[in-house]
């Protein structure tokens, strides 16, 4: 967590809107989105000020180009164990069902 900074101001940019849509919609409560807002709202307790903002999608963005390098990198690690805790198990089916085929 983020301690002793005088400024309190978080700015947090994503190219995904349904990220975004999906923090502003109370009724989903998916685990990664509910994750996030317990953490903004225990960093609000202590008088921090989050801001979450959309940028467009390959557009240039230092910050943006990083992150995504940084994901496909993730995604392509044959080094990273495969998690599917939290996975739909339509999606677990699925992505066995295409091995299965493939092989």
């Amino acid at each position: 967590m983020l301690q002793n900074n005088t400024n309190k101001r978080v700015q947090i940019y994503t190219d995904s809107q349904i990220t975004l849509e999906s923090l502003k919609n109370r009724k989903s409560h998916k685990h990664v989105t509910e994750k996030i807002r317990r953490e903004v709202i225990e960093l609000e307790r202590h008088n921090w000020k989050i801001e979450f903002n959309w940028i467009k999608a390959h557009a240039a963005h230092q910050g943006n180009e990083l992150a995504d390098e940084l994901a496909k990198e993730a995604a392509t690690n044959s080094d990273i164990k495969e998690c599917y805790f939290r996975m739909p198990k339509s999606a677990v089916k699925s992505e066995l069902c295409e091995i299965s085929e493939t092989k």
